[in-house]
């Protein structure tokens, strides 16, 4: 398995993982310039923005807001020779007669990029209020992925949030695994509680979920930023994936 780690606009931190890690994953925010991922020679895997940055590829309203968005992330994929551009899916909001899945399989239908992959999101208490979030669980997310022919990005963490009892959630992983994800998010995480968490301060039994994953699976840590933490959970990774062999 191949472990990664994600920045935001941090050359620092790339610099500090370039010898630890096995590949970056990098947040494209617009209003960041990624001239100096050029000084790196590590596989690189970009993240669109999503919800938190306005973007919702389900509304029709924002297609041309959802459009730079995408085409920036594009362009920075294009910048790396990234294999893969994750995509959150979208969230039905409510009382918004403009969202729809139809909207946001045309959306990603007229974008054309196989290098996208589209994650599965969490179901929480936020979104219970703001809407329903295209592909909150295996099924709804095996549908999308149908409909609109992209590969999918599985996150864990966003799987496990769906149920009230995480400690009995190990055997879904199943499900997801069987859509063949082409890429993995992992963070610790709390049960009832937090997720995108430091590895060290978590609940969940990571090799009860790694024994699952592909030989091959290439996984984002989604944990916190600090430096420190993130070599620590490199570590703990490394070892729970040693000690499955």
């Amino acid at each position: 398995m191949k472990i990664g780690v994600k920045t935001f606009d941090s050359p620092d931190f790339l610099k500090h993982f370039e010898d630890k890690a096995d590949f970056f994953e990098i947040m494209a925010l617009q209003k960041n310039n990624y001239s100096f991922l050029k000084n790196f020679s590590l596989p690189m895997v970009i993240h669109a923005e999503h919800q938190t940055y306005g973007v919702n590829i389900a509304d029709s309203t924002k297609k041309e807001f959802n459009l730079k968005s995408i085409n920036f992330a594009r362009k920075v994929a294009d910048s790396v020779n990234a294999k893969y551009i994750i995509v959150h899916p979208g969230v039905l909001e409510k009382g918004n007669k403009n969202c729809s899945i139809k909207n946001a399989v045309d959306f990603l239908k007229e974008v054309n990029d196989p290098r996208i992959v589209l994650e599965n999101l969490p179901k929480d208490e936020d979104h219970e209020i703001i809407g329903t979030s295209l592909g909150y669980n295996a099924r709804t997310i095996k549908k999308f992925l149908k409909k609109s022919r992209q590969g999918f990005c599985f996150d864990v963490n966003h799987a496990f949030w769906i149920r009230k009892n995480k400690k009995n959630s190990y055997s879904l992983i199943k499900k997801y695994i069987s859509l063949t994800p082409q890429h993995y998010h992992l963070g610790g995480q709390k049960f009832n509680s937090d997720f995108h968490l430091s590895l060290d301060n978590s609940d969940l039994d990571l090799k009860e979920i790694l024994k699952y994953y592909p030989k091959d699976a290439w996984i984002t840590l989604e944990t916190e930023t600090d430096i420190k933490k993130v070599d620590k959970d490199i570590k703990i990774i490394r070892k729970a994936i040693e000690e499955l062999k």
